[in-house]
């Protein structure tokens, strides 16, 4: 059977997908739930920011372009046989883009580069379980309270050092929506990391950033220690992405039982 491209944009509720595509989806997500959690989780409750294109064959996902616009970037994922996607990759905003095929980033290599400045870094996928994990602490991390003025202003302050473009009120949101532990040092927030979301296999943890003037005392060992617990006491494992490179990262959370899974590109774009 040929394969045909069947395209999801920004339905407004899951009855929109039709019951084989929702089949398949799940399929994708059970077989392989480090690599599909994130478009899984966007089609349950993230459908305002995205846009899938899905290549499919005999009623089976073999390829998909997925599209998620966050306040900060464009995140998108190319998995799969999807040579035949890469004309949809949006090229107005600055994008993350992950590929999980490799055979493809000559393609979209070819496809962005008269369209702006690019680069590729290769980034691990490290996983920690009940088995692998090592906690540890470092002062007191707390969980932060989107409740609490002083932590709101505080993160506020935090992540404009670390060059964010956000406002009081996407700051308030943010912890709202996703779980951050932060380290305070007289009254100053100086460490933060969080859970993106919560799933019950898998919770992706990020955001992992510490006041430079902090930095080598343990503080962002200590706040990833706080948030990767929340996770496998929840009884899913914990899923975190860092560039090949940064190898003092990549040691803290070796040390904290994280393993490499796998490696994959990711192209920044700039237009």
């Amino acid at each position: 059977m040929q394969a045909i491209i069947k395209g999801i944009h920004v339905p407004k509720n899951l009855s929109e997908l039709d019951l084989g595509l929702w089949k398949s989806i799940i399929k994708l997500y059970l077989n392989d739930p480090f690599t599909h959690i994130y478009l899984l989780y966007d089609i349950i409750y993230e459908l305002d920011h995205i846009e899938v294109l899905f290549e499919l064959a005999e009623n089976n996902i073999i390829g998909y372009l997925f599209i998620w616009r966050g306040p900060r970037a464009v995140c998108i994922h190319i998995w799969g046989k999807a040579e035949s996607l890469i004309c949809n990759v949006p090229c107005d905003d600055k994008a993350i883009i992950v590929i999980h095929n490799r055979e493809l980033l000559k393609h979209v290599i070819s496809f962005l580069k008269p369209k702006g400045k690019i680069s590729v870094k290769e980034h691990l996928d490290m996983v920690a379980d009940e088995r692998s994990f090592k906690p540890y602490s470092a002062g007191a991390a707390i969980r932060l309270d989107a409740g609490d003025s002083h932590h709101v202003e505080e993160f506020l302050r935090l992540t404009r050092i670390a060059g964010w473009k956000i406002d009081r009120e996407k700051a308030k949101d943010l912890l709202m929506k996703r779980r951050y532990y932060g380290l305070f040092e007289n009254g100053r927030l100086v460490s933060i990391a969080c859970a993106f979301f919560r799933m019950p296999e898998i919770w992706p943890i990020g955001n992992v950033y510490t006041h430079p003037d902090y930095r080598g005392k343990g503080y962002a060992k200590a706040v990833t220690s706080a948030i990767t617990r929340d996770a496998l006491q929840s009884g899913a494992k914990a899923l975190l992405h860092v560039a090949e490179d940064n190898i003092p990262a990549i040691r803290v959370y070796e040390a904290l039982g994280y393993k490499t899974i796998t490696k994959k590109p990711w192209i920044f774009f700039n237009p």
